[in-house]
């Protein structure tokens, strides 16, 4: 079967990019392909590049080059890139019998996982679009179907995994003029909250997506934590307690100017101001002005949210998997069973 993709994105661009592969793709070429020069020649050279016009009456100017001879033959066509133009090529393609792969990740065919696709055109950074290739390559299929699956690893991985599209949920909380906002604007690089220094300054729930060290994560800040008779700053302080509960991670930001106690279960707690006054000795202490300390707490954040991370090419839990996992509790022979059906 010959097959072609588009492999640029969609829309508008200077040029797209189109490829052909299989039995059919060089003597497609050569039928319709009508090139500046010689004619192609009978069998492709590998690497071969050749300009020409592509498509009946007028078509369009393209470059065609040879990437692949064996085991199949693939032809990349370069044409200019309006969407009128590729649906144009598609459109030749289809009428000469080529089967078309809606995913470019597909479209050589071969044994990938699929089922990692969605994931993996939704990865929102490098690391996790990294961790996901290798699971579309087969990494977490082949190791559920290995008679030595390691079970407890999978299950050390899955919120790496339950967290490869969705970001962590990180809430920024302390008491008024802790100095949340800043600390917010300081990890995110530009100004995201509104700054002053009035307290009670942030009412409502400020968020900004970013990644530290690859991890995805969704920074709040958040109003700060105190009794009020403002109906508008209450509303505030309610929304920042329900945000607190819902957290994936919350950081307890501490003014080091005026220090109260962190409430019990904060999993982070950071002694802001630390330019202006000493933090107590094993204290994470930080200063949004100076950046002082700003790189501990961030990977401190990292390594409170995911304690195990995936060596290169290791299997991975993925979508629906991380909750299959996390449910399976002490019973492993229909937990496997269950993930490998997955893949049958």
């Amino acid at each position: 079967m010959t097959r072609y993709a588009v492999l640029t994105p969609p829309g508008t661009g200077a040029i797209a990019v189109l490829a052909v592969s299989g039995p059919e793709a060089w003597p497609l070429v050569r039928r319709r392909f009508r090139p500046a020069g010689k004619p192609l020649a009978e069998s492709p050279t590998l690497h071969a590049v050749r300009l020409g016009t592509l498509g009946d009456g007028a078509g369009d100017e393209v470059v065609v080059a040879v990437t692949q001879v064996s085991p199949a033959v693939t032809v990349e066509v370069h044409c200019h890139g309006g969407p009128q133009v590729v649906r144009m090529l598609c459109e030749l393609l289809d009428a000469e019998g080529c089967e078309r792969a809606e995913c470019w990740l597909l479209w050589r065919g071969g044994e990938f996982d699929a089922e990692v696709l969605p994931f993996l055109a939704a990865a929102p950074t490098v690391r996790n679009a990294s961790i996901l290739l290798d699971q579309y390559h087969g990494a977490f299929r082949d190791a559920v179907r290995s008679p030595r699956v390691d079970l407890e690893r999978l299950r050390q991985l899955a919120p790496v995994g339950a967290h490869l599209v969705t970001p962590w949920d990180v809430v920024l909380v302390g008491a008024p003029n802790a100095g949340k906002s800043s600390l917010v604007n300081a990890i995110a690089g530009y100004q995201r909250s509104v700054v002053t220094p009035i307290a009670g300054t942030t009412r409502d729930a400020v968020r900004v997506e970013l990644a530290i060290d690859g991890v995805a994560v969704r920074l709040t800040d958040t109003a700060g934590l105190r009794d009020t008779s403002d109906p508008l700053e209450a509303e505030g302080v309610r929304r920042a307690m329900g945000l607190m509960a819902s957290a994936d991670l919350v950081v307890y930001v501490v003014d080091g100017t005026d220090p109260v106690a962190s409430p019990e279960g904060v999993a982070v707690v950071v002694w802001n101001k630390a330019d202006l006054v000493a933090a107590p000795p094993g204290v994470l202490a930080v200063s949004a002005t100076t950046v002082q300390g700003l790189r501990e707490l961030m990977s401190r954040i990292v390594a409170t949210l995911e304690p195990v991370q995936p060596r290169p090419g290791e299997a991975v839990p993925f979508g629906p998997y991380c909750a299959m996992l996390g449910q399976a509790g002490d019973d492993s022979v229909p937990i496997v069973a269950r993930l490998a059906n997955g893949f049958n």
